[in-house]
């Protein structure tokens, strides 16, 4: 499917770019067991929440505006979620992880 709208193209670069950040804090506080990786990834989480939180709203507000493109809308909003399982995926692994 191609996006054509500019909201949704940076919602998903924006969906990507903290997933993956995520996913390499994660990774180095699980090789290293280091305190600051861990901080770093606390800061991130809130920073990260935030951002994400401000996308969610203008997609949402992108969706009632270009209602016409609802089937590209709702891909993106759904592809854009997906970062939610993750999160509290690693959240647990970081708090019970057996390592």
């Amino acid at each position: 499917m191609q996006i054509t709208q500019s909201t949704n193209k940076k919602a998903l670069q924006v969906a990507t770019i903290t997933f993956l950040l995520g996913t390499i804090i994660l990774m180095l506080y699980l090789i290293s067991e280091s305190a600051p990786f861990l901080i770093a990834g606390v800061f991130y989480v809130f920073i990260a929440l935030v951002l994400n939180t401000i996308m969610l709203i203008e997609l949402l507000i992108n969706a009632i505006i270009n209602h016409r493109y609802y089937k590209e809308n709702l891909i993106t909003i759904l592809c854009f979620l997906i970062n939610i399982p993750f999160a509290i995926g690693y959240f647990f692994l970081v708090t019970h992880h057996p390592f």
